[in-house]
């Protein structure tokens, strides 16, 4: 159990959160914006004494990172930790909408960014162990908030969306194991049973054929601009039919299904061939095989290797269906060999298309050093207004290979739903 906030803290945030302390949080964003150092720090202390400076920087950096996040979190009141583990809005407002006009029980709220989304579409009530996450919360979504720990709550709304625990904020590190959540599994599943439905938020990394929550239940992995950002676990009325769903945001483009595997084929590779990426939501689900079964008629790929999660074969001879178009992506191969830099880097030389372009180095389960291959293979001027080099280290039964792709000026020959 955690333990709860210093009665101190509670009243800082307090004093930031009336207004009354603005100079302050103004003088904090000049400083956070020139860099934090002990002198702008003792600055503030002598100008501002008696008040809570160290969470006047806290809150101006949090909102300086938030740009991305919220479209105002100027307004905002946040800390670093909630605002690292708070749903974008964009993220939020795909979310709210599943759950339509009917009242919504938001546990673990933290600073608020799910009940933003669930206020804007209905009532909602935010619940919070920590009693400076509720007032960050009610700050910022305006809703009514309760603090209370989850064990505690009594399910009293139709539907309730469950943000739990995932890291030990003191230290700062990740959990992918369901063991670890907090609260427990079996309150998790307590607190879905007792709604009419619910949706639980677990970081994308979790594995989620493996999560058993409900017994109707749904799971969607959500992509927030390429980047995978959160699973979520639909249980009761808010599931879908399917079990499986990919969500790529801001464009809205959902494919929904039966996760299968890949079709496994050990094949030579060679230029002239496509390599194809799958859109990282769909890869995580499991959905590539789904998505191919569908089409099967339209292109020959298979997985040259299992659990690559690439597939390759022949460029598709006619139009492709806009399902592949919106999650898939291929690269042209224009040369195959050894996974030494070196012998890349000939095979670069070699391409008459390659002056001056950006080199991108990619790799599955670290079968070479994409980062370092990167500076390596990057001159000191390329131009970023052409399509890069795309380099896969890949690893291909028990030989470890280097495929070069290279696609066209104006972009991929199917750009991914992202």
């Amino acid at each position: 159990m955690e333990s709860q906030p210093s009665p101190s803290r509670l009243e800082s945030w307090r004093r930031l959160a009336d207004g009354g302390l603005s100079d302050l949080v103004e003088a904090a964003a000049v400083v956070v914006a020139q860099g934090v150092t002990p002198a702008g720090v003792s600055g503030l202390k002598k100008r501002f004494p008696r008040t809570p400076v160290f969470e006047a920087l806290e809150l101006a950096e949090s909102r300086s990172r938030a740009v991305h996040k919220f479209p105002r979190p100027d307004l905002m009141l946040m800390d670093r930790s909630g605002l690292e583990q708070a749903t974008a809005a964009e993220v939020s407002h795909w979310k709210a909408g599943r759950f339509g006009p009917l009242p919504v029980l938001d546990l673990c709220s933290g600073i608020g960014g799910d009940a933003m989304g669930f206020a804007r579409r209905g009532p909602c009530v935010a619940v919070d162990r920590d009693p400076v996450r509720a007032l960050m919360t009610a700050q910022n979504a305006e809703v009514e908030t309760r603090v209370a720990a989850v064990e505690d709550c009594r399910i009293d709304l139709p539907l309730v969306h469950l943000d739990p625990a995932r890291r030990d904020e003191a230290a700062g590190r990740r959990s992918w194991r369901i063991e670890d959540l907090q609260p427990g599994i079996e309150t998790i599943r307590s607190v879905v049973d007792a709604a009419d439905g619910g949706a639980v938020k677990l970081g994308p990394g979790f594995p989620t054929r493996q999560i058993e929550l409900h017994p109707d239940q749904s799971v969607s992995v959500v992509a927030y601009r390429g980047r995978l950002v959160q699973a979520v676990v639909w249980t009761g009325t808010l599931a879908n039919p399917e079990p499986a769903e990919a969500v790529d945001l801001p464009s809205g483009h959902v494919y929904r299904g039966t996760p299968s595997d890949l079709v496994v084929q050990a094949r030579d590779i060679e230029p002239g061939q496509v390599l194809v990426e799958f859109h990282p939501a769909i890869e995580r689900l499991g959905l590539s095989g789904t998505l191919l079964e569908a089409h099967g008629e339209v292109v020959d790929w298979r997985e040259p290797a299992p659990g690559l999660g690439l597939v390759m074969g022949p460029p598709p001879s006619g139009d492709v269906p806009s399902p592949l178009r919106r999650w898939c992506r291929m690269h042209r191969v224009r040369a195959v060999c050894g996974a030494r830099i070196e012998d890349v880097q000939a095979r670069i030389r070699d391409l008459p298309e390659a002056d001056a372009r950006r080199v991108v180095v990619r790799t599955r389960a670290k079968a070479v050093d994409a980062d370092g291959w990167t500076r390596i293979l990057n001159p000191g001027s390329v131009s970023n207004e052409r399509a890069p080099i795309e380099v896969f280290g890949l690893r291909i039964g028990n030989r470890k290979v280097s495929i070069v792709c290279l696609g066209d000026d104006e972009g991929p020959i199917y750009e991914s739903a992202s």
